[in-house]
């Protein structure tokens, strides 16, 4: 493969920042990061293929770890085809590798979902697959939000056993509620299989969180919402995550699902490596025209949230995540932070940085190129360009 230099930006490497930098990268991997100038100087500059973003952003590919569809395309399709088309349409909007999330569903439906996404993984026509997303089905039927009752189930290790051979080992991460019976032994017997548990769905007291926490629940699935709030009587699920500096956060940085001043009073508390942004996007996200289905109940668009049809119950968002960094960044945090909790901090916390999440040499030549709205105007994987629109006419600076 040709070597490539992307000359002329203000990097983010995930680490640092620096302007009029170049990242270079060959064979699918970045080789390296330093100054226009040095660049320049290097005896053989003149063997790379030089792009110059005029000044524009470059930075680690988005990571959406929690993400159920996009498109038209949606993991409840129980489709390799509506997989590869999530996959396919994601890098338009940075991300570069996804975890598709799988509601509870019927056992034969839930094994022909995660069978689906095991078909699809490394064939990948866009953004990779980390691993799946299990959202349940061991969760709390008090705080369903939109998943169906029917589908919920007791902790049953056979049950994970089996949804563990059908992924074929590609189970990355699971939504459990840490107060439901068995749990403990679940989740000693998913981190032998390298599962991340993340509480969510969950009604758990403070005490009952306390023991999650030390039985290895260290992460969260859309934090404040379908959990048991914070009371000063019982600090429940929130009030032990806040807690507890250990454990990090999901959000939905969609100004709807979370008010735009509990974001900012979290990243306060918890700190910028304890938060990773998600869509949780729906099938219908960004489809032009309704009918909208997710999870094969009819949902509404209102102010960029998906409801259910038949009973205003939010059902998810309609977020990309390149907007959602962009609206974290109206919250006074810094574009640099913003790209972090996008990309870093889901690599990190699902054990996959050494592949991807930073601009380092020896990592994945996973890229994108960006103005100051988080519009994509570029997008590499493996070093090659999956996603490309003309740059824009001035010249501009992410800074």
């Amino acid at each position: 493969m040709k070597k490539i230099c992307l000359h002329n930006g203000m990097v983010y490497t995930g680490i640092t920042k620096k302007g009029n930098s170049s990242v270079l990268f060959e064979n699918g991997v970045i080789t390296n990061v330093l100054s226009d100038r040095r660049f320049l100087q290097m005896p053989d500059a003149s063997s790379y293929e030089i792009l110059d973003v005029q000044g524009l952003g470059i930075a680690p590919g988005l990571i959406d770890s929690h993400i159920h569809g996009i498109g038209g395309f949606g993991t409840e399709d129980l489709s390799e085809d509506s997989i590869a088309g999530m996959s396919e349409i994601l890098p338009r909007f940075g991300v570069t590798s996804f975890c598709p999330t799988i509601y509870p569903m019927a056992p034969e439906d839930m094994d022909q979902a995660i069978t689906s996404v095991v078909k699809v993984i490394g064939k990948e026509p866009g953004a990779h697959i980390l691993g799946i997303h299990m959202e349940g089905p061991f969760i709390s039927k008090e705080k369903l939000g939109v998943q169906r009752g029917e589908y919920v189930l007791p902790v049953d290790i056979s049950v994970l056993e089996h949804l563990w051979e059908v992924s074929r080992g590609t189970i990355i991460s699971m939504t459990v509620a840490p107060e439901v019976k068995g749990m403990r032994e679940l989740a000693l017997n998913a981190a032998r299989k390298g599962i991340v548990l993340q509480v969510g769905h969950s009604n758990a007291t403070y005490n009952q969180m306390v023991e999650g926490i030390e039985a290895g629940i260290l992460h969260t699935t859309h934090f404040f919402n379908a959990m048991r709030s914070l009371h000063h009587r019982d600090p429940g699920v929130v009030g032990a995550i806040l807690i507890h500096p250990e454990v990090s956060c999901e959000v939905i940085p969609d100004g709807r699902h979370l008010h735009p001043a509990i974001i900012s009073f979290l990243i306060k508390e918890k700190g910028t490596s304890k938060v990773v942004l998600v869509s949780d996007g729906l099938r219908p996200t960004a489809q032009k025209t309704p009918p909208f289905f997710a999870n094969h109940e009819e949902v509404e668009i209102r102010d960029g949230v998906f409801y259910r049809t038949k009973d205003g119950t939010i059902a998810g968002s309609s977020l990309t995540l390149n907007t959602g960094v962009f609206n974290i960044t109206e919250m006074d945090v810094s574009l640099q932070d913003a790209l972090k909790m996008a990309s870093l901090n889901p690599a990190r916390t699902l054990e996959r940085d050494h592949l991807c999440g930073s601009l380092l040499p020896g990592r994945r030549a996973d890229l994108i190129v960006f103005d100051r709205q988080m519009q994509i105007y570029r997008t590499f994987i493996r070093g090659a360009e999956v996603y490309s629109r003309p740059f824009p006419a001035s010249k501009e600076t992410t800074e």
